[in-house]
């Protein structure tokens, strides 16, 4: 297993394409699985197969790339991907309301519940635990409904 933790962050276009090719081709070679840790969902989108997105060093949601973007479910995924700037829309992006919680202290329920527009009262009570929501989709949220005979793969 090859870890990479933010392997493109502050180099330009060209570097970062470099270091993406030099990680695949070691992957490739190795027939090691490579665990990107990053920030940038461009770089999430072009290079990996699945996602683990975490808020507050809690995992939120799991799924398949396409997936993830195409039908995020946590509302933390969700204001992650509305985040992402598109040419064709003139949408002004929207900050996270609230501050990232405290991890020397944290409250026993759902980390994200003080941001959440969709916040319950067991959010603030109860962690969330990752549930099935589709093939291969996972999600950690008291608000999200999901079929409980979802199978994940």
């Amino acid at each position: 297993m090859l870890i990479a933790d933010e392997p493109t962050t502050g180099l330009d276009v060209s570097i970062a394409a470099q270091i993406l090719d030099l990680l695949r081709g070691l992957g490739r070679r190795t027939g090691a699985s490579i665990v990107l840790i990053t920030h940038d969902l461009g770089l999430v989108a072009e290079a990996c197969d699945r996602v683990a997105v975490m808020h507050a060093g809690q995992l939120v949601e799991i799924a398949d790339v396409r997936t993830l973007f195409k039908r995020p479910l946590h509302p933390y995924t969700q204001a992650l991907v509305r985040s992402i700037p598109r040419i064709d829309r003139e949408v002004a992006m929207e900050p996270i309301p609230g501050a990232v919680p405290s991890l020397l202290a944290p409250a026993p329920g759902c980390r994200y519940a003080d941001r959440c527009a969709r916040v319950l009262p067991v959010c603030r009570l109860e962690r969330p635990m990752l549930r099935a929501a589709g093939v291969n989709h996972e999600v950690a949220c008291h608000a999200v409904e999901v079929d409980s005979g979802a199978a994940v793969r």
